[in-house]
């Protein structure tokens, strides 16, 4: 007998079965007890609801780029310790600057800029800082002094910032320094700084783009900053910060 002929006699038993026994099976499977359903209502739903921003809540302030998860916003800055120093001058550019502006506010990280804002992925972060580290820690400490106030605009026109100018004796430093982060950052493929950086340090903003407007005043701001009871003293920068999301690094330099 052929291996076809015993399939099919194989199955003719199998569907054998009278009418009455398929009905019996039938009820019997009927007759089994269900399985509860489960009971939901205390389980936590996680919400992904798409972020707005609101710039309302961040006086004025707009982001340069969206919100998405798992995206962290950083950028690598030299912070500046003696802010202290600073709230006399500050105080009398915001008053001078109240007449061309009232949403004129006070800088709430001052610091100088080594790097755009720039976005790393969560994996990335332990080999960017560990990178960073590497070429900072041979880099010798150095004073940070500035010669002039300036105004400047964000990119998107969004923010206009009065800054102190760094001198140039700082420049060359600053300068070599973003250099070695530029060669970090074009490994990662991630944007470099500006090819002629103006380094700077923002102490006031203003909503918009009013740059026209505080250009004109700027030699009364000028005036304040060589008024020798504010100037602001030299001090001596050893120390390179990042920050990624919530995450701050701190590279003590030699």
């Amino acid at each position: 007998m052929s291996g076809l002929s015993y399939i099919s006699e194989y199955g003719d038993e199998e569907d054998s079965h009278s009418e009455e026994e398929y009905e019996e099976i039938q009820e019997k499977a009927c007759s089994k007890p269900r399985l509860p359903q489960p009971n939901l209502t205390g389980v936590p739903v996680v919400s992904f609801e798409e972020h707005v921003d609101d710039s309302n809540l961040h006086g004025g302030r707009v982001r340069s780029f969206p919100h998405v998860r798992g995206n962290w916003a950083t950028f690598v800055y030299i912070d500046y310790p003696d802010k202290e120093n600073l709230l006399k001058l500050i105080d009398k550019f915001a008053t001078t600057l109240a007449t061309v502006d009232e949403s004129c506010s006070k800088c709430e990280d001052i610091h100088i800029s080594l790097s755009k804002t720039f976005v790393l992925k969560y994996h990335m972060i332990n080999t960017f800082t560990s990178s960073l580290q590497e070429v900072l820690k041979n880099i010798d400490s150095f004073e940070l002094g500035f010669e002039s106030v300036d105004v400047f605009c964000n990119e998107d026109k969004t923010r206009t910032f009065i800054a102190l100018k760094v001198d140039c004796f700082a420049h060359r430093y600053l300068i070599s320094i973003t250099k070695k982060i530029d060669n970090i950052l074009r490994d990662f493929r991630l944007p470099e700084f500006y090819n002629e950086p103006s380094f700077h340090m923002s102490i006031l903003s203003i909503n918009g783009d009013k740059k026209q407007c505080v250009l004109k005043i700027l030699h009364q701001l000028n005036q304040h900053f060589m008024n020798q009871e504010e100037k602001v003293d030299t001090i001596i920068i050893n120390k390179v910060n990042c920050k990624s999301g919530n995450k701050y690094y701190q590279y003590y330099l030699k």
